[in-house]
């Protein structure tokens, strides 16, 4: 019978956090496991016993009442090991040394766990102190991903990750279906207790064969995201109206007759085609003035916080973009149902806006709308109609829907060098980035596909929709989340900048100790202009200037402190609202809007002559009172700040699984061209090498000091290179090197790098 698995590390904190005197009793303690199992008394006993051997607990009385021994030899710490079995636990206490502890005195701890360690040798200036773990206090993997190996006694697991020092047990309940060489996300079912070994359940085999590609899949495990819908989910997603009634239609204007169309980087029929949560109309009007419409799904007419598919969508959060997985907020019914996709009526938001020949917004209003987008159209559609247009003679007709396009294309030019001349930017997208999303990228600014105009066409669009939408609930003092992100520290963007300046670029900031937009303008210019561009060079800064960027977060507002968007340009915080389907931020944006038109109050009160429209911004400057009801604005801004942390750890969890894929797919690139030659930058020198991020994908990799073999090289740290004392020939941040690959630790996404030639020579000031 497998042996339960049971999480001790409330007891030890407890413990830890108690002076040594306070005794404490077995119920407290069973009452800090929270642990329903009906064995946890028994397990409690034998883990009391165990700490009391160990010296950590002393046990007085009858009943028994337990404190924390005074041992200064024992310490809790961090374990972090290598590959060769060679481990430290790394402690949290300022000013003290790490404890070195052998493979053999690991007692069934692993890599990542925190410890429980018994210092059994004083340390000296040359060598840290040596010990053993005498416990383990919090385990740190419950699940890992292993290759199947084949042995005498069945299938064994071997971890990917190399500093899993041991193989697991295969229990029950794993798939019959098991072949040698292939990975299994695995379940812990137990850890190593004295002879036994550790043993775990497959819970999933990764990729559709020994050679197939598992990034997707190792990421999903890693970072827990759902690749599968529950049954009462798609049930409920089954369940949504297929037709419109009378009463969804009431009230709203109806835009059926405008012409109106999607665009959306895939095309539908493509098998990750992403559903058009927006569409997009034009109108010239008299003056020369434009009327925009950005019409946004209605998804939040059809749901409620405890509807099945918005319980579901306040766990996923968002969309999560894999490569070629895609991970959606909702099951495919829901899009067919609620999209807006072609020839269908479908409910909407409808955000109209007039605007001048300059792009300056004269007026908007915001209706629930009924309309029915003409055609849908992917981003290299759109290419090649401009194209097309663009052949066509002076006589010639142009078709109504390559005067729409040509015309948004005209307007987001206008939009894109108004927002530049108040300060805005944006960047290139890296060929390695897919632009699933026409709006903020996942670092904060607008990465724009040179490529693809329609994707800057629709960047320009959403961007002034958001911009609008979010300023409308501020102003009129509904709740709502926004995104933020303030400026990169000063400090953050040195090392960015010695790395610019190696180059000869010649960046610094206005103030040395302040970030401005008008510094982040220039240096974005600087770095992507036609010399860096011709250098090849221009991608590996770009990716290195992102990298100084602080992380976007969700807030509540109205905010208490005046934060904008760093990475759009914007004093203000930017709320997004034309994504429903895609983030569950959007979707709540939508449903604060709905809020204020439907349950706002448009007067202080009933014999109040002053009557605003709640639908426009011309009553900005009348509203004196709260607009929502109290109650109303009460729940509602209750249910936003719960919904808060979720978003901002989805959010981040998002993020990180995303970036972590790239690693993957770049490690994985390096591995199929092994002891190929590259060309690279220097973008770090280090006493023990130096760091070269390598073309064509930006992966980085370590060419070690060990490996220069032709001379002795002495560090600089003032010039940041790595200087041969006899050739004189120097390694410096910011040159441009050939380098070929040597290992690839596909896991960890450790690259080891060789470098061709012997550098270039060293000038004492340059």
């Amino acid at each position: 019978m497998p042996i339960p698995k049971m999480d001790f590390s409330r007891i030890f904190q407890h413990f830890l956090s108690q002076p040594p005197d306070q005794l404490t009793d077995k119920d407290t303690l069973l009452a800090l496991l929270q642990s329903p199992d009906p064995e946890a008394p028994e397990m409690l006993e034998i883990a009391l016993d165990g700490l009391v051997r160990a010296g950590f607990l002393e046990r007085l009385g009858d009943p028994p009442r337990y404190r924390r021994k005074p041992d200064e030899s024992l310490v809790v710490g961090r374990l972090r090991c290598s590959s060769k079995g060679f481990c430290f636990a790394i402690r949290d206490e300022p000013g003290v040394e790490d404890v070195y502890i052998h493979g053999s005195n690991l007692s069934g701890a692993w890599n990542g766990d925190q410890v429980l360690a018994r210092v059994t040798k004083d340390g000296n200036r040359r060598r840290s102190p040596e010990g053993e773990v005498v416990a383990v206090v919090e385990r740190a993997n419950s699940a890992l991903v292993g290759r199947l190996k084949q042995t005498e006694q069945g299938f064994r697991v071997v971890p990917l990750d190399d500093r899993l020092l041991f193989e697991l047990a295969l229990t029950e309940g794993s798939p019959v279906e098991l072949a040698e060489g292939r990975v299994a996300y695995v379940e812990v079912n137990r850890y190593p207790l004295g002879d036994l070994p550790p043993t775990g359940t497959i819970r999933k085999i990764l990729g559709d064969g020994p050679e197939a590609s598992i990034d997707a899949d190792l990421v999903c495990c890693k970072y827990d995201l759902p690749q599968e819908f529950p049954a009462p989910v798609l049930e409920a997603a089954a369940a949504l109206p297929k037709k419109l009634s009378r009463s969804d239609q009431k009230g709203r204007r109806d835009l059926r007759d405008w012409f109106c169309i999607t665009l959306e980087p895939l095309d539908l029929q493509h098998p990750h085609g992403l559903e058009p949560n927006v569409a997009v109309s034009l109108q010239r009007q008299e003056n020369d003035h434009w009327l925009l419409g950005i019409h946004i799904a209605d998804v939040a007419h059809w749901l409620d916080p405890d509807h099945p598919l918005e319980q579901e969508a306040q766990q996923r959060t968002a969309t999560v973009y894999l490569d070629t997985m895609v991970l959606p907020l909702f099951p495919p019914e829901v899009h067919n149902r609620l999209a807006l996709l072609p020839q269908q009526e479908r409910l909407a938001y409808s955000l109209l806006v007039t605007l001048d020949p300059e792009g300056v917004v004269q007026n908007f209003e915001i209706y629930p709308s009924l309309v029915q987008s003409r055609a849908h159209l992917s981003y290299g559609q759109v290419q090649a109609l401009l194209a097309t247009t663009a052949d066509l003679g002076p006589d010639e007709e142009v078709p109504e829907l390559m005067a729409l396009l040509q015309n948004l294309l005209r307007l987001s030019q206008i939009l894109r060098a108004k927002r530049h001349q108040a300060g805005g930017f944006d960047l290139p997208l890296l060929d390695l980035l897919t632009p699933h999303s026409a709006d903020e990228s996942g670092y904060g600014p607008l990465l724009i596909s040179d490529r693809l105009g329609a994707h800057a066409l629709m960047t320009e669009i959403l961007l002034l929709a958001n911009q609008i939408l979010g300023h409308h609930l501020r102003q009129l003092g509904i709740p709502s989340l926004a995104r933020v992100q303030p400026a990169p520290a000063a400090e953050a963007l040195q090392s960015f900048l010695r790395l610019a300046n190696a180059m000869k670029l010649d960046l610094n900031l206005q103030d040395p100790a302040v970030v401005t937009l008008a510094d982040w303008q220039r240096i974005c210019a600087r770095i992507t202009a036609p010399d860096v561009l011709a250098s090849g060079a221009s991608p590996a800064l770009v990716a290195q200037m992102l990298a100084t960027l602080p992380p976007v977060e969700y807030r509540l507002q109205p905010l208490e402190e005046q934060l904008g968007h760093f990475g759009l340009g914007l004093k203000e915080p930017y709320a997004t609202f034309t994504a429903p389907l895609r983030r569950y931020a959007d979707l709540l944006n939508l449903r604060a809007l709905h809020l204020a038109l439907s349950k706002g109050r448009e007067r202080r009160s009933s014999r109040s002559k002053t009557v605003v429209d709640l639908h426009g911004p011309s009553g900005y400057g009348q509203i004196d009172w709260q607009v929502l009801p109290p109650k109303v604005q009460e729940e509602w801004q209750a249910f936003l700040q719960a919904q808060l942390p979720k978003i901002q750890e989805g959010y981040r969890i998002r993020q990180q699984a995303e970036r972590e894929l790239m690693g993957l797919k770049r490690s994985e690139f390096m591995q199929k061209h092994l002891g190929e030659v590259f060309p690279g930058l220097i973008i770090g020198v280090q006493n023990y090498g130096f760091f070269v991020q390598v073309d064509p994908i930006l992966a980085e990799g370590l060419v070690r000091v060990s490996t220069l073999k032709n001379d002795w090289y002495e560090y600089r740290s003032r010039q940041q290179a790595l200087v041969g004392r006899k050739s004189r020939r120097q390694f410096r941040l910011g040159d441009r090197v050939e380098v070929q690959i040597k290992n690839v630790d596909y896991y960890r996404q450790q690259i080891d790098l060789a470098v061709i030639g012997e550098g270039r020579p060293y000038e004492e000031e340059e």
